[in-house]
Order: C-alpha cells, then structure tokens, then sequence
C-alpha cells in the first residue's frame, strides 16, 4: 500500500513539474530515441528535394542527426528508380512504397495527409516529425516533449480572421468535421504579414505524440471536406506556385486545406501545443526581395529552411543571397552550394 502511494505521489510530482516548465515556457527536450522523421517523396521534383533534406539531417540534425527517417511514395506509379532508391538506402533511410494516395486529385498535399495517417500508425517511435520535402536542416533541432509542436502559417491565405471573416463558414465546418467548436481555435499571428487568425498552422514542420492519433485524424478530417468538395479558395482563379511548379487551378481552390485539417485535428485531440520559435521552418519563397528580412532574436541562428522552389536551377541565386540574408552561416550556405547539383535536370 505505501509502494502504490508514493507510486501515484511520485507521478503526480512528475505531472506538476511537467505543467510548471510548460507554464514557465520551458520543455523537456525529446531524446533521439523517441523521434522519427517522415517525409513523401516522388519520382518528380520531390526526388532531389528528398536527397537533400535527409543528407541535411544526417550532416546537421546534431542529437537527432541518426534518429529513423522514413520516405514514403504514396502512389506506386510515381515511385523512385533504382538510383535514387540508392542514394536515400545510403542515408540510411526506410523508403516505402504504399497505395495510400488513390484520389486521382491534383492536390498534391494529400500525399503528406495519408502519408502521416499511415506512420502514426506503423511507425514504431513515440513521436513523429513531419516534414515538407523541399526544407532543409542549417542547425541542430531543439525537439520538445509536447503532445503537437508547430509553425504558424506565413500568410493568411485561406485562414480566417474570426467572425466577418467570408473564410469563417469554411472553418465553421471544417471544426464540426473534427468534433469541436471554432472558438476551440485560438488566435496566433501569420509570420510574414503579421495577420490575426484563427490557429491554422504550417504543414511542412509538425511534430505530433504518435499515440493521440492527431495525423490519423486529420485524415478524416481533409476527407470529410473532400467529400463534400468543401474548397476553401473556389473561384478565387488561382494558379498557385508550389516547389514542384505551377499546381493549377483546381488544386489551388484546396490550397491550405491540409493546413486546416491538421489544425482542427490538433484541437481536437489537445490543448498541449508548443508553437516553435523563429528558428523553424524559415519561408524563403517569401524572403527574395532584397529588402526584405527574417528577424530574429539576439544569439539565434537559423535551424530549418522552407526554400519552395528556390533550389531549382533557374532561381540558385536567388537561394544564395536569400539563405544569406536570412542569417544562414556561410558555412552552411556552402553545403548547400554543394549539393545544388542534384536538381540539374
């Protein structure tokens, strides 16, 4: 009887010191042992983009540089070759290959969507690390002990501002899809034009506790909207570019969705949300105007950039003098220079 009382004293002291360092600011930091990262690739653009995010990992991901990479091809026809398989083997990556994504939608995201359904599931880890193919790692990650951990969106976009918002029916119903109330959502800032939102948060770095089934449910989520074609941006007559190139219209009136989907999934699931700092998930795309900077406190460096389509040759240089102004070390702006090559058509 005593052993089961300081059992339960000692658990719930673990459960105070836990919530006092949450509500300090303060994590515990995750161990390479209980983080997996995963990442879509395809025989397309994706392919080199994948080449270089996971040699990134391996040449700075610091205590997490060995942690299990797994790539997944959610359509067998655009599966890699034998050399890239190669070069990702190599890296000591776990490629997959799975019918995850059978739409026939142009909306390339989805792939992420069931992609991250299907780890959550078979992955062995406690938490995984989504991440967009076309980022890469400058610095060590600091990966914290929360139930999700995230990015803002950059811009509005398809997010909504509150009440007024003509966006706000979407998101309305996107938060009943998910079993909660809009006001579950709380307000956050984008990061680049600094606009009130409801919480809507950038899907190219997620990190999620595997056992709550935040990435399976946003599956269900995204579905539900696909099945009552619920588009957040139709007839806006968009041509969105993306990393791989222009997406078309019809993948454009989806554009953000996904985004949408795995935020309402998050509070659906939790109210433990740590929101990464500047560091992450760094938007080069949106950072080429030579006027333009990314500030960031006294002694931070940068850790992973979003470069969207800025390695493919005909924008290199812009890349150079964008990862530059963006704080990026010159040392680091050099390893990228390096590989710069694995995008050469």
């Amino acid at each position: 009887m005593v052993g089961s009382c300081v059992h339960v004293a000692g658990w719930i002291m673990l459960h105070d010191m836990r919530f006092l360092k949450r509500w300090l600011g303060r994590r515990d930091r995750l161990p390479e042992s209980e983080i997996a990262y995963l990442i879509c690739v395809e025989a397309n653009r994706l392919e080199p983009q994948a080449r270089l995010l996971c040699e990134s990992i391996r040449t700075f991901g610091g205590r997490y540089r060995d942690a299990p990479i797994l790539a997944v091809s959610p359509r067998p026809h655009l599966a890699l070759g034998p050399e890239a398989r190669a070069h990702l083997e190599a890296l000591g990556v776990t490629y997959v290959v799975e019918p995850l994504n059978e739409t026939g939608r142009p909306y390339g995201t989805i792939n992420r969507i069931v992609a991250g359904a299907w780890a959550e599931a078979f992955a062995q880890r406690p938490y995984l690390a989504l991440l967009d193919t076309d980022t890469i790692f400058v610095g060590e990650p600091n990966l914290v002990r929360a139930d999700a951990g995230v990015r803002p969106v950059d811009v509005k976009g398809s997010a909504s501002s509150g009440s007024g918002d003509p966006l706000n029916a979407y998101w309305e119903r996107i938060c009943r899809f998910g079993g909660i109330d809009l006001s579950r959502l709380p307000m956050i800032s984008t990061t680049i034009d600094k606009v009130p939102v409801r919480a809507s948060y950038n899907g190219g770095f997620t990190v999620v506790r595997r056992d709550l089934g935040i990435l399976q449910r946003t599956r269900e989520v995204f579905f539900a909207s696909l099945a009552e074609d619920l588009r957040p941006l139709a007839g806006r007559e968009l041509n969105v570019f993306a990393s791989t190139g222009s997406v078309g219209r019809e993948a454009s009136e989806w554009w953000g969705s996904s985004q949408a989907a795995l935020s309402v999934a998050i509070w659906s699931r939790t109210s433990d949300v740590h929101t990464y700092d500047e560091r992450y998930n760094i938007p080069l795309n949106n950072l080429t105007d030579p006027g333009s900077c990314w500030p960031m406190r006294p002694g931070f460096q940068p850790i992973l950039f979003h470069y969207h389509h800025l390695a493919e040759p005909q924008y290199q240089e812009q890349l150079r003098q964008t990862l530059t102004r963006a704080g990026c070390s010159s040392a680091a702006v050099e390893w990228i220079e390096g590989r710069l090559h694995f995008f050469e058509v």
